[in-house]
């Protein structure tokens, strides 16, 4: 999360400048002590334009949603303080006050009427907005006096809205949507045939026979008891009578004693042999009992994956019931993988090697017949038609298309997927244009939008670093 946030932290800022509301009233978080002398309520200053704790805790209220969100409502305060939101807020928070001291001596400001406008926008009515005051605990004049920050802010970015040129977007568009008629071939590497003799698979196996090994395995002590009971029926009608409500169907209702029997046998014993659960745990733990000792893999029937994970990092398990049976189990060895013998081997040798030597003679076929081969031509196709080539997957065509137009060659080959190829693709580009202007015009919008939002983050980073230069900034509060 702290990398994402590092990556993205120039477009969350824009993100949350463009917030219609800030919401006010969040509890109080601990910035740290005060510089002695200085207003209790002021934490910095830009200029003639203070920042207030106010203008800190509405801000972190923002980026603390906007996380929360992105991590599924997952965020607390205790993670929230390790990703550095509280500086992150503070320093918005003086970045805020740059702009809006900026827009102040560009000669914008706020009117009354301004702030009517917007009230009346977000909430439609003057009762409604009374409502949510009240329902928020809030005087009308803390809200009216953020909604002012913002409004100001507002308008500076109006006054900054940069348009941009008709070159930069055709020179874009060309960059994105420029189009290839492309000859191509498949050569497929199952087709392609290699042989091994018996000596180049013995080689191999003893220059890499670390790389064929048997599997980890855990020597481990093991005790089990099977959820049984000899209860009679009147007992377990009176442990379902107490039991009732855990006894039900998909749709809710409850279940009769009859249809919930076989789960009522379980848990009563479940609850029965609870006791001697812990109790042959304890006996397992302080070696004060011989129990069966097996030797088990990672994956096996005795021990769910979830557990085995406990087992290997603790050593020991507490009773849990699997497979109808209370388990506990303690590690006694872990036994390291070791080289298979030549014969157990083999076989993974086997599809090794192949699968090396079908690439060595995927790469040479490819060399010796993309400049003479005869294939069949795409038409005019962009970096994003992947829907026109039915006869690769997806995933194959999308690596494709990227690598064509970026690639300096004209007419090549390319070995695909590139991690394990299991195709080569001869291509020879046959036409070009510079702009496919349908494509273009159908993505027009998403282009402007995408180049005005990058000019007017450009701006905004350079108009900040600059301000922040040229204002005389003090900070009254050292963060802990």
């Amino acid at each position: 999360m702290i990398e994402w946030m590092q990556t993205h932290r120039r477009w969350l800022v824009i993100t949350i400048w463009v917030a219609t509301i800030a919401f006010i009233g969040a509890g109080f978080v601990g910035w740290g002590q005060f510089k002695l002398g200085q207003k209790s309520s002021v934490v910095a200053e830009v200029k003639d334009t203070p920042v207030t704790i106010k203008d800190v805790q509405n801000t972190y209220q923002k980026i603390y949603q906007f996380y929360n969100e992105q991590m599924g409502g997952k965020l607390d305060e205790a993670t929230a303080k390790k990703m550095g939101l509280q500086n992150i807020a503070l320093q918005q928070a003086i970045q805020d006050a740059i702009l809006r001291q900026y827009a102040k001596d560009l000669g914008l400001f706020v009117t009354d009427d301004d702030v009517a406008k917007k009230i009346l926008e977000i909430f439609g009515s003057k009762q409604k907005y009374q409502i949510y005051l009240r329902n928020m605990g809030m005087k009308p004049k803390d809200f009216e006096e953020n909604l002012k920050k913002q409004i100001l802010i507002t308008k500076l970015f109006k006054v900054l809205n940069i348009k941009p040129s008709k070159t930069l977007l055709l020179s874009t568009a060309s960059a994105l949507f420029n189009a290839d008629n492309v000859e191509m071939k498949i050569l497929k590497k199952e087709n392609v045939k290699v042989s091994l003799s018996q000596e180049e698979i013995k080689n191999f196996w003893e220059k890499h026979k670390n790389q064929f090994l048997t599997a980890k395995k855990y020597k481990i002590e093991f005790a089990n008891i099977p959820l049984e009971t000899n209860a009679t029926i009147n007992e377990l009608k009176t442990f379902y009578n107490a039991n009732k409500l855990s006894y039900k169907n998909s749709k809710g209702e409850i279940l009769s004693f009859e249809k919930a029997l076989e789960k009522v046998k379980k848990d009563y014993a479940a609850e029965n042999l609870k006791k001697k659960a812990i109790f042959t745990y304890k006996k397992l733990k302080a070696n004060k009992e011989n129990f069966k000792i097996i030797t088990i893999k990672d994956v096996n029937n005795y021990i769910p994956a979830d557990k085995m994970k406990i087992l290997i990092s603790n050593g020991i398990l507490k009773p849990f019931i699997y497979k109808n049976s209370y388990i506990t189990a303690k590690l006694l060895e872990q036994i390291k993988p070791k080289p298979l013998a030549f014969e157990k081997a083999k076989a993974y040798v086997v599809d090794e090697l192949l699968n090396i030597k079908g690439n060595e003679a995927l790469k040479t076929l490819s060399k010796k017949e993309y400049k003479i081969f005869k294939g069949k031509e795409t038409g005019f196709i962009t970096k994003y038609d992947i829907n026109k080539f039915k006869n690769l997957s997806p995933r194959i065509t999308a690596q494709f298309l990227q690598q064509l137009f970026i690639s300096q060659n004209p007419n090549y080959y390319m070995l695909l997927p590139e991690n394990n190829p299991k195709i080569s693709i001869l291509y020879r580009i046959k036409e070009q244009k510079l702009l496919d202007t349908k494509e273009y015009e159908k993505n027009k919008k998403i282009v402007y939008t995408n180049i005005q939002s990058t000019l007017k983050e450009e701006l905004l980073q350079n108009l900040l670093t600059n301000l922040e230069q040229t204002y005389k900034i003090k900070q009254y509060i050292k963060l802990k």
